[in-house]
């Protein structure tokens, strides 16, 4: 990981400060306890994606899709694509509702918005996030462009 705090990552057109990334995964493993499951951005094999459950251990709504295949030869392949397609529309939709039911469906308790998931996603999927504050999540760790959001409808 010591890599993070000097190195850029340049993928959607967007040059990212892996240092942001850096400090927040190292903010995580100090400060949640157990095995919550988090939601982050999602991409095809090797990129950026993922990198908050490969550093933490922590569990996700998916892995790294390739790992997923290849660890659940018995599944069928669609109940990865269908995770894969249901992340990437929790980030771009505003309805909150929406975000809301994939919350719960996936039982999740960290949502990560860094500048992967900034680069990837509509604005006004990333804007909901505001507009949910205090009634869907609430904000855990905020620094740069990286914000982690605990969810209050499944945080108990």
């Amino acid at each position: 990981m010591e890599f993070m705090r000097y190195a850029t990552y340049h993928d959607l057109d967007t040059a990212m400060d892996l240092s942001q990334d850096y400090e927040a995964i190292r903010w995580v493993q100090d400060n949640i306890q157990g095995s919550p499951v988090i939601v982050e951005a999602n991409q095809v094999e090797y990129h950026w994606a993922t990198r908050y459950t490969v550093y933490t251990g922590l569990p996700g709504v998916v892995g790294w899709n390739w790992h997923q295949r290849q660890q659940r030869t018995l599944t069928p392949h669609d109940w990865i694509f269908s995770r894969v397609e249901d992340v990437n529309v929790f980030y771009d939709t505003a309805d909150l509702t929406a975000a809301r039911d994939f919350l719960e469906k996936y039982q999740v308790s960290y949502i990560i918005v860094g500048q992967l998931e900034r680069a990837k996603y509509l604005p006004e999927g990333i804007n909901k996030f505001e507009q949910g504050l205090g009634t869907l999540w609430q904000v855990v760790y905020q620094s740069q462009d990286t914000t982690i959001y605990q969810t209050i409808s499944v945080a108990d």
